[in-house]
């Protein structure tokens, strides 16, 4: 698996934990980060966001995460696969974890996280199917950031 973190907005330098950022990516993609993979990670502002929100999915609000599924090429170039991208608003994480009493660096590991279990095949639709993601992405969170 190649990752790739884009800082694209303001982001104090001791929350750029690259590092950490690739361990939640690797974790949440499971199986898949085994694979000849490429997943981008780019950190934007509510601007971005809501352009972003807005262009590809239609919806006129600021949000936390959005991440998108590439499709595979129907051949085989050599060239590892554009699996995905996944955006986080980090102004939302900051807003986010006052809210939720977590530290920002645990927020932005969720959305990580959460983007790459999209990424999986993860669904959040229903309430059932979205705390199953939070416990996946908790659990995940846990084992990067002890280790």
């Amino acid at each position: 698996m190649i990752a790739h973190i884009f800082y694209h907005t303001d982001i104090p330098n001791y929350l750029r934990r690259t590092g950490l950022f690739k361990k939640a990516l690797q974790k949440g993609l499971k199986n898949f980060a085994r694979q000849n993979i490429e997943v981008n990670v780019i950190f934007v502002d509510e601007k971005e966001i809501l352009r972003v929100n807005k262009e590809f999915l239609n919806h006129h609000y600021v949000t936390d995460v959005i991440s998108f599924n590439h499709e595979k090429l129907p051949f085989d170039t050599g060239e590892p696969w554009a699996f995905g991208d996944i955006f986080v608003c980090y102004q939302v994480a900051r807003k986010n974890a006052k809210n939720f009493k977590h530290t920002i660096l645990q927020e932005m590991l969720m959305y990580v996280t959460h983007g790459a279990l999209h990424l999986s095949g993860m669904d959040d639709h229903d309430p059932r199917d979205r705390a199953e993601m939070d416990r996946q992405a908790e659990k995940i969170i846990q084992t990067v950031v002890e280790n």
